[in-house]
């Protein structure tokens, strides 16, 4: 079941006031807009790890049918925050494919510098792509016919502003939003950098050993 942000103010209600009783509200201490506005620094940051991470959560894809002699596409304009890296079985990064019948072939994530090497005439199956400016995805060399291209990659994260909003992640991440907000909520009138870089620092760790846990960690023995 989907954490809508009302759960999560309810449980950051039943930490702050020990009556049971007060609830997050419009006029509660802090209120309501305080703490939507913490879940959504926490839900930033936390997309942030996973990007650096490399991680699965929070990640979506777009398939991206292409035309003949167009190499240019906006279908990720408005939605991607960051490309996908990552490793085929021989370690060559890849954050795309090409998907056939039987097969997916690989296509790597480049600059735009790439284009100087590239025959701007030439056309064939892509094998590269990169994004420019206004996030739109441009492959090289430039399409000779209809392909399905995949890319992966992890949208903007939605802001929150309504109590029947979908908290993100999967509920993977609850106990981190939760312990994040009631710890700021807990030292919001005693704010300075240390505490700013420590709460971040909190949001990070906590957010790596889930991913961590997430992943086939090397086997060690312990003595």
């Amino acid at each position: 079941m989907a954490t809508t942000v009302a759960n999560m103010l309810t449980w950051v209600g039943y930490r702050l006031f020990p009556d049971g009783e007060t609830t997050i509200s419009s006029s509660s201490e802090p209120n309501q807009a305080e703490c939507i506005q913490w879940i959504n620094e926490v839900c930033s940051e936390l997309l942030t790890v996973c990007v650096t991470a490399g991680s699965e959560i929070g990640r979506s894809s777009v398939s991206i049918t292409t035309v003949d002699g167009t190499s240019s596409y906006t279908d990720l304009a408005t939605l991607i925050f960051a490309p996908v890296v990552m490793f085929d079985r021989n370690g060559n990064q890849f954050s795309g494919y090409i998907e056939k019948t039987n097969v997916r072939n690989p296509l790597r994530l480049v600059s735009a510098d790439a284009l100087i090497d590239e025959n701007p005439a030439e056309e064939s199956e892509p094998t590269m792509f990169y994004l420019d400016g206004a996030n739109a995805v441009t492959f090289i060399p430039q399409p000779d016919d209809e392909y399905t291209a995949v890319i992966p990659y992890y949208p903007y994260h939605t802001i929150l502003t309504l109590t029947t909003n979908t908290v993100p992640f999967m509920n993977v991440f609850d106990n981190v939003i939760l312990e994040s907000v009631v710890m700021r909520a807990q030292n919001r009138e005693e704010y300075d950098l240390a505490y700013e870089l420590k709460w971040f620092s909190y949001i990070r760790s906590q957010a790596k050993k889930i991913i961590y846990l997430r992943k086939n960690p090397t086997t060690r023995i312990m003595f």
